[in-house]
């Protein structure tokens, strides 16, 4: 009997939840899952397993996921503050949605020199399939 109830609690949420998947060229995959009363957001690199996103904001149809530890290389000065960035996902609700790194601070990213970057700034473009 317990199993029947389980059962059925699966395959209700299910009918009653959306799920996106988005794999990407930045060699990562992103899951939004959508219910009635709850949103969930995860990600994973090629061989890990999902990992829930507790930050993330959805504007319009704009996903904005804040996984922690994300930061760019550092300059050789480490007085220079660290770059942070968030993932941003753009039109995501389409089939081909565009990701970009936006920087979450005003800093110095150490790649090619030490160069400034200001917070809001968009990095790094590159394309998901949904799947």
């Amino acid at each position: 009997m317990r199993f029947l109830f389980i059962s059925i609690y699966f395959i209700c949420t299910n009918l009653i939840s959306n799920e996106l998947i988005f794999t990407c060229e930045n060699n990562f995959a992103y899951r939004l899952i959508d219910t009635k009363n709850n949103q969930q957001s995860f990600y994973k690199t090629d061989k890990s397993n999902w990992i829930e996103i507790k930050d993330f904001n959805i504007i319009n149809n704009k996903l904005e996921l804040f996984i922690p530890g994300m930061t760019y290389l550092g300059c050789a000065d480490k007085n220079l503050p660290v770059c942070k960035y968030s993932i941003l996902i753009k039109d995501f609700k389409l089939t081909r949605p565009i990701v970009t790194e936006v920087v979450l601070n005003d800093c110095y990213i150490g790649t090619m020199g030490c160069n400034e970057y200001k917070k809001g700034l968009e990095l790094n473009q590159s394309f998901c399939k949904s799947n």
